[in-house]
């Protein structure tokens, strides 16, 4: 089952009542406007927490405007990403094309889909 969210908004809801079922399911992530440092805390979170350890696999689509200011040493978005994901054990796919800015493909809540990280897809079944 697909979850698609923001990758901020989705980690306010850790630990909340309103955080979704994540047992099976495949999380697609985006985000907008934060810095590498906070995806990173967000990412951590997510680890910290044990809630990435109950989900299927991870769909990463755009991080738009997520660079650090210039003059500021930093990590990229690609390199917390791996940082924070690359030992889970999961499939992930990146690069997709969803986001906020872009075209988007368009990610319906719980509907069935495959991940498969070694051709780099998404499909709905």
């Amino acid at each position: 089952m697909l979850l698609p969210g923001n990758l901020t908004v989705a980690t306010h809801l850790l630990g909340t009542p309103a955080q979704p079922q994540l047992e099976g399911v495949i999380l697609a992530f985006e985000d907008v406007s934060e810095v590498p440092y906070r995806l990173d805390r967000c990412l951590t979170q997510w680890r910290m927490t044990g809630a990435i350890h109950q989900v299927r696999g991870l769909a990463l689509g755009r991080f738009s405007q997520c660079q650090s200011p210039l003059g500021i040493p930093s990590f990229t978005v690609d390199e917390v990403l791996h940082d924070r994901l690359s030992n889970l054990n999961l499939p992930i796919v990146s690069d997709l094309p969803f986001g906020h800015n872009g075209p988007n493909a368009a990610l319906p809540v719980g509907v069935p889909v495959h991940l498969d990280a070694d051709t780099g897809k998404l499909e709905f079944v």
